[in-house]
């Protein structure tokens, strides 16, 4: 009996500072996880909520973006005067009513995405030790739509069983996102405006009569195939 006793007491001192360590060791890679997807999330929706902003020029006369959700709302007469102001920022200037051509964000900058970036990884931030290496939101302008990448580059520090056997360093970590910014509404008022031009070079060329019009397609598509 005492010679079990001897065992088990060896055995529990051998096994529980292993068992110990995997417990800790899972739990640190739980909370890692953690943060690692409140990042994602700081990218995602910097980059989904940034889009919206930068293909629509009255976005942030909904109120600041940088404070509330990603779908903004208003009430009652605050929602007409936003909304008349939202609207009114379409014809600001000509590069903004032609935006598909001169490119879509021309009412914001890569510093405002900048700061809106860093705004949510202030709001993100869960666990005391984790380091912001870098977060970095960048534009890519081109026509019919502007592309918004978001990506946070972060770390942890190494956990003691790692720094007892000599590595000091961090574990490091990244998270992107990008969207494209294009507002569907736009697509379709110019599809429409194509066709309405088409309609009436038609009838100024008088391109019905004799069948001109079929004649030009159909060289048009030889040309091509």
């Amino acid at each position: 009996m005492k010679n079990e006793k001897g065992a088990v007491m060896v055995e529990t001192v051998v096994i529980l500072p292993f068992v110990m360590m995997t417990v800790f060791f899972l739990l640190y890679l739980g909370l890692i996880k953690l943060q690692d997807m409140a990042i994602l999330y700081q990218v995602q929706r910097t980059a989904h909520q940034g889009s919206l902003i930068l293909a629509s020029p009255g976005y942030s006369a909904l109120g600041p973006y940088n404070e509330k959700q990603i779908d903004l709302a208003s009430s009652g007469a605050v929602t007409q005067a936003r909304a008349e102001e939202y609207y009114k920022a379409y014809h600001e200037n000509i590069l903004t009513l032609y935006r598909e051509i001169f490119g879509y964000g021309g009412w914001t900058s890569q510093e405002e995405m900048q700061d809106f970036l860093e705004k949510m990884g202030d709001d993100t931030m869960m666990l005391a030790g984790v380091s912001l290496f870098e977060e970095k939101a960048s534009l890519h302008r081109g026509i019919f739509g502007t592309r918004l990448d978001a990506e946070v580059t972060f770390g942890f520090p190494a956990p003691g069983v790692l720094r007892y056997f000599g590595y000091e360093g961090r574990m490091e970590f990244k998270q992107g996102a990008s969207s494209l910014a294009v507002n569907p509404s736009s697509v379709v008022r110019n599809v429409d405006l194509v066709c309405d031009a088409v309609v009436a070079l038609k009838e100024k060329l008088h391109l019905d009569e004799n069948g001109n019009l079929e004649k030009i397609l159909e060289g048009i598509r030889e040309y091509l195939f």
